[in-house]
C-alpha cells in the first residue's frame, strides 16, 4: 500500500506544478489585459480631445462660410 502511494507522488507533485504554473500564466495574462485596457482608455481619451478641436474648428469654419454667404448675399442684393 505504502509503494502504491509513493509511486503517486511524483504525478501528484507534476500535476500540482502544473496547475501553479498555469495559475501564474493565467495572472500574466490578466495584467496584461488590465495594461492594454489602460491603453486602451487613454487612446479613448485621445480620441475624444481630437473629436472636439475637429467639432471647435468645423463650427468655426461654418460661422465663416456663414460670414461669406451673408456678404455675397449683401453684394448681389446692391447689384440689383
Amino acid at each position: 500500500m505504502l509503494v502504491l502511494a509513493l509511486a503517486n507522488v511524483p504525478t501528484i507533485i507534476t500535476v500540482l506544478t502544473g496547475i501553479f504554473l498555469n495559475n501564474g500564466r493565467i495572472n500574466d495574462l490578466n495584467s496584461r489585459f488590465s495594461s492594454m485596457e489602460t491603453r486602451f482608455t487613454g487612446l479613448e481619451r485621445k480620441f475624444e480631445n481630437l473629436d472636439h478641436k475637429f467639432d471647435t474648428r468645423f463650427d468655426l469654419l461654418l460661422s465663416k462660410v456663414v460670414d461669406l454667404d451673408n456678404r455675397l448675399t449683401r453684394i448681389e442684393a446692391q447689384r440689383h
